[in-house]
């Protein structure tokens, strides 16, 4: 086999992810850095990836694969037909630098539109259930990649080739409480709730006119826009928390003001989305005295606000994951930390797919990872049992959106989208395609010069 089609195999993820332990392995321990939160005190990584030691492709198929019921509740894509392409060109450029490197259309954006986005989600990957977000805007819809009609045409779209049965996807609408007068701002969400597709609402509340942000907990600007949602019967409120975005107030990228609110309204549900984690922070262990950015800052507002571990706070992992998985020591205190601070009933799956394509590989990282057993009984983390990963994949969400999972798993058992993917899991098998997932990066001399040109590894996630 060619050995750039083999490395976009269950093999090559497999050999990818050994590469990464053997890399971890022969480091040295981190080198602090500004944020730097604690090392594990010992120069071994804190977490490996289980995969087997052959390139058989049944056997590493086999090590990476699984049955869970997964619920991406952070997925993207645009409508590169819209007029942000116009209004917006920041924003434009921005998510150019998210499409894949391997993408051959004439408009790059095509890769990220929403035909692509089923085939990368519901026939490249293990996603079983989603929910569609959209990037920052003032929302209105001469500046949003995917506004909120077209975000409801998706959802009819998905529903179509699905057919009979339990929802494939879910909306998510986008507050701008601080672009819109009071009244403007709660009219839009009556009017998008009436259309039965919004599961929740979310905010960027770093993002504003003249790059002012506000807090969720503002009296004028978010507690209006949560009791809304509250009367309408749309009780999950989100908000993307860490991870900076161009244009961003930092001074309002706390998770703080979202644990507030959460302490105020008890009967609706909070996600952080994120976990307000930071490329520019080196996570390690909680440590109360360095706890102002990345993950320790939702922990941190955890405790200033007295909120339990399985209180109406929850976070998800979107982008986080990616970040992270190749970091395992960093993957480690990641995962650790949310799992015992938050509760493993309170974190959630999430991938910002479909930037970069399918969320295949993320998915067989994060079935195959493992926290090491030294880690695990210095700072009390659990173990990664695949009960424990079925709870951050799917099950945990469920609770979240009210879905029954036996249910759902049976209301989709003979959908037209699961029918097509299990034919297209045949058409592999037989040799008619190649791979039933495309890992989107570069793989070519060209493509990698390409990517390198673009800055490698700044990408912006939302």
């Amino acid at each position: 086999m060619d050995r750039r089609r083999f490395l976009q195999t269950s093999a090559g993820m497999a050999l990818m992810l050994g590469v990464v332990n053997a890399a971890a392995c022969s480091s040295d321990a981190p080198t602090a850095g500004p944020g730097t939160t604690g090392d594990t005190g010992s120069t071994a990584p804190g977490g490996t990836f289980a995969v087997p030691d052959t390139i058989d492709e049944i056997e590493c198929a086999a090590a990476l694969s699984g049955d869970e019921l997964i619920i991406d509740v952070h997925t993207h894509h645009v409508m590169p037909d819209g007029p942000w392409r116009r209004s917006v060109p920041s924003i434009e450029a921005m998510i150019e630098n998210l499409v894949p490197a391997s993408c051959t259309e004439a408009d790059p954006l095509v890769c990220l539109d929403r035909q692509a986005y089923v085939q990368d989600l519901f026939l490249g990957s293990d996603t079983t259930v989603a929910l569609l977000s959209d990037v920052p805007s003032s929302g209105r819809a001469d500046d949003s990649p995917v506004p909120f009609e077209d975000q409801v045409g998706t959802h009819d779209f998905v529903a179509t080739l699905a057919g009979e049965g339990e929802p494939r996807l879910f909306v998510q609408s986008i507050v701008a409480p601080n672009f819109f007068s009071g009244a403007e701002q709660l009219e839009r969400m009556e009017q998008q709730a009436a259309t039965g597709t919004v599961a929740s609402f979310k905010a960027y509340t770093a993002w504003g006119p003249d790059g002012r942000g506000y807090r969720l907990d503002d009296p004028v600007l978010g507690l209006p826009v949560i009791e809304k949602a509250r009367q309408l019967g749309v009780t999950v409120i989100a908000a993307h928390k860490g991870l900076p975005i161009q244009g961003f107030d930092q001074r309002f990228n706390d998770p703080d003001d979202v644990v507030a609110a959460a302490a105020l309204f008890p009967d609706v549900q909070f996600v952080v989305y994120h976990a307000g984690f930071e490329r520019e922070t080196t996570e390690g262990p909680w440590d109360p005295t360095r706890a102002s950015r990345g993950t320790n800052a939702l922990l941190l507002a955890m405790d200033a606000h007295a909120m339990p571990p399985s209180s109406n706070v929850w976070c998800e992992l979107g982008t986080t994951w990616r970040e992270v998985m190749s970091a395992p020591t960093e993957a480690a205190h990641v995962l650790g930390k949310l799992l015992t601070r938050m509760d493993p009933d309170r974190v959630m799956w999430g991938t910002d797919g479909i930037w970069l394509g399918s969320p295949q590989p993320q998915i067989m990282a994060f079935r195959a990872f493992q926290i090491a057993p030294e880690v695990q009984e210095r700072f009390g983390y659990p173990e990664l049992t695949p009960a424990l990963k079925a709870q951050v994949f799917g099950l945990n969400a469920a609770a979240l959106l009210g879905l029954d999972p036996e249910a759902t798993r049976c209301g989709l058992a003979g959908s037209g989208l699961t029918l097509a993917r299990a034919e297209h899991d045949e058409q592999h098998r037989a040799g008619v395609v190649t791979e039933p997932w495309t890992a989107r990066a570069p793989i070519t001399r060209r493509q990698m010069l390409g990517w390198l040109g673009r800055g490698a590894g700044s990408l912006a996630p939302f």
